[in-house]
């Protein structure tokens, strides 16, 4: 049987949620962790000039460790160092975003179906919904290993797309970043924009939408967006 408010007003097929700043405040500990992590191998940054280069710029991070002079058979090393890095943090702190867990729930009473689009590993994913108990909220979970692509690439936004059955365009994505607005407009999407302290002096013109919290979001605004 249909969810009532899927029969009283028109919402999006799916939404799609970015991770990192969108779900959770982990945007900040992937560039500690890396910053630690290349200073392992003789490369030293600040985590603003991570922000900068990864976060801001579109960079990916292996792309970057070799723009630095990293050597690029020290890669999986690198990542193995970051991601015990960031085990060590992700346990230690409770980084939800605010109206996350209000806002899926929602959604799964109005019959509005959900999925993740990454660019973290899949290995990374894994870590960050388990620990916040966010796994059973989502249908589909698309990382760059699935995808094999990032962001501003549109690649994971179309293969959340293919997976959930739905066209790209009755989807709305939501993202903290400029890179992740290029990728779900690319894809074909419309795009809720929450911006993060880490992402908010960033070009957000391309969203359909910029809110400050994900708990600005229902079914009112969804519904608009339709």
């Amino acid at each position: 049987m249909l969810n009532t408010a899927r029969e009283e007003k028109k919402l999006p097929a799916a939404v799609i949620f970015d991770m990192d700043g969108v779900l959770a405040d982990t945007e900040p500990m992937h560039g500690k962790c890396f910053v630690r992590a290349f200073a392992g191998f003789g490369i030293f940054i600040t985590l603003e000039d991570y922000r900068q280069a990864v976060t801001l710029g579109g960079s990916t991070v292996r792309d970057y460790f070799i723009s630095l002079g990293g050597d690029p058979s020290d890669w999986d090393r690198v990542k193995d160092a970051k991601d015990s890095y960031m085990r060590e943090i992700v346990a230690e702190h409770d980084s939800l975003m605010p109206g996350v867990i209000g806002l899926l729930e929602l959604l799964r009473s109005a019959g509005v179906r959900t999925a993740v689009a990454t660019s973290a590993r899949r290995r990374s994913l894994n870590l960050i919904i388990d620990r916040y108990g966010l796994r059973p909220y989502f249908e589909v979970t698309v990382t760059k290993d699935e995808a094999q692509a990032e962001k501003p690439d549109p690649r994971p936004y179309i293969v959340a797309a293919e997976r959930l059955g739905v066209d790209p365009k009755d989807c709305v994505a939501i993202e903290d970043s400029p890179r992740g607005i290029i990728a779900a407009v690319r894809a074909g999407m419309k795009c809720i924009a929450v911006p993060t302290p880490s992402t908010a002096d960033g070009d957000f013109s391309l969203a359909t939408l910029v809110v400050r919290s994900l708990e600005e979001i229902d079914l009112e605004v969804l519904s608009r967006l339709a």
